[in-house]
């Protein structure tokens, strides 16, 4: 007997671990979108190098530069660094679109990588759901795709974008929580 099909699921843990949640009808669905943070964490951490962070992040608070194609060219300039990296390109490709509408500081810092996260969770979707199609059968393959989409569509990419990159004083955690509780369950 499987424990299904997120167990053989060829992604970090936190991909796993927020499939299972889609798939299982225990978690309600605050549970399952709270499982998403840490599987963007994870890619985040793995696919942005922390000196690509630094380098936009200057060039996006540079002030004196008075055009977006001026900072958009120093932005592409750093295309090599982020070379086999999807996460680090999509970053790249929102920090150079808002570099172009003129955006500046920690506001243009934070769309960036906020509109990376939403491509990268968008893809993460993609995968677990074709993985389902491949593993299971077609009705549960839909279910799970809704339920992702449903923790997708209710997280805020702004919030956790800010706390990736440290423009968020909020220090909430983003892992789930875990219910240790004798009261902790199921909710009803």
């Amino acid at each position: 007997m499987s424990d299904g099909p997120h167990r053989s699921l060829n992604m970090p843990s936190g991909w796993r671990q927020f499939a299972e949640r889609a798939d299982n009808k225990a978690y309600a669905p605050e549970e399952v979108r709270d499982a998403l943070p840490k599987a963007l964490e994870q890619d985040w951490h793995a696919e942005v190098p922390d000196s690509v962070i630094n380098k936009v992040g200057g060039i996006l608070d540079n002030q004196n530069s008075l055009f977006g194609d001026q900072r958009a060219e120093q932005l592409e300039a750093l295309r090599g660094e982020t070379a086999g990296y999807p996460l680090g390109n999509a970053f790249l490709d929102h920090a150079i679109q808002a570099a172009y509408r003129g955006l500046s500081g920690p506001e243009a810092l934070r769309e960036a990588v906020s509109n990376a996260l939403s491509d990268r969770a968008a893809r993460g979707a993609r995968q677990v759901e074709e993985h389902y199609y491949r593993k299971s059968v077609q009705g549960r393959a839909a279910y799970v795709r809704e339920r992702i989409e449903a923790g997708v569509t209710q997280s805020d990419m702004a919030s956790i974008a800010g706390r990736l990159v440290g423009t968020d004083a909020s220090k909430r955690p983003l892992r789930p929580a875990k219910q240790i509780g004798l009261d902790d369950g199921v909710r009803l």
